[in-house]
């Protein structure tokens, strides 16, 4: 062997073990598990990259961080969860995770998180949000459900506004000011509150293999016909299990 190509091996033999020293630190670099205690001179961009997050992530993450952090105190990072103790949990989102693998993870629905955490997009949840699961059973509804002639009521939940829950049941915001004549300001109503539903409305909850052409033949209804009473789809074609489709 030539002293030529004997120096080109020993320089990529060289360059094969350089980089698996690398390799091994970048997995390494992935194990600061859900909270990560600040050292003396970190910074925020420096803890993103060892934690394999990003900065804009932790921010989300921990809401009330000051414009600058110290030594000692503990951030909490994309995966965290703990127990508020009223029958509800929070989680920090992480990188990849959607609404419905998140449902099926805490043994509960889309409809439930997003009604806790104020999420009006099931499609748009980020690294380092905050959302509030049910830590109780959630029961899982029959496949239709009539909100009785009186029309029921319901607790406002932290987060809700009246445009989130006349879409939720399927009604407008004028339907419930209707029978809430207390409300004087649709804009202001509070967790806790009490609030009447209006009556004679009929939903049917979305099953496996549904669709809304399905759902429409299911109950004599034209496509057109079940579109109107449905509003707040805004694609047809985009529903799922669990959703609430008003039928009547």
């Amino acid at each position: 062997m030539s002293t030529k190509r004997f120096i080109q091996l020993f320089l990529l033999a060289a360059f094969a073990v350089s980089s698996l020293g690398f390799a091994g630190e970048a997995q390494a670099s992935y194990t600061c598990g859900t909270s990560y205690i600040v050292s003396p001179g970190n910074t925020l961009s420096q803890i993103a990259q060892t934690c394999g997050t990003t900065v804009a992530a932790i921010k989300f993450a921990n809401p009330d961080l000051g414009q600058y952090i110290y030594t000692g105190q503990v951030l909490v990072l994309p995966g965290a969860y703990w127990d508020n103790g009223n029958d509800t949990a929070t989680y920090v989102v992480m990188r990849g995770d959607t609404l419905k693998a998140l449902a099926a993870r805490f043994n509960t629905t889309m409809d439930a998180i997003a009604m806790l955490s104020g999420i009006t997009n099931y499609n748009l949840i980020y690294e380092g949000q905050r959302i509030i699961v049910p830590t109780s059973m959630i029961v899982v509804p029959t496949p239709i459900v009539t909100v009785p002639p009186t029309g029921g009521t319901y607790v406002v939940q932290k987060g809700d506004t009246l445009r989130k829950i006349s879409d939720r049941i399927g009604v407008t915001v004028n339907d419930i000011l209707a029978v809430n004549p207390q409300i004087t300001n649709a804009s202001l109503i509070f967790a806790g509150q009490v609030i009447n539903l209006p009556a004679s409305a009929s939903y049917y909850i979305v099953q496996s293999g549904d669709t809304m052409k399905k759902i429409a033949n299911k109950f004599n209804l034209t496509l057109d016909a079940l579109k109107a009473l449905n509003p707040n789809i805004a694609d047809i074609n985009k529903i799922y299990v669990g959703q609430s489709i008003r039928i009547r």
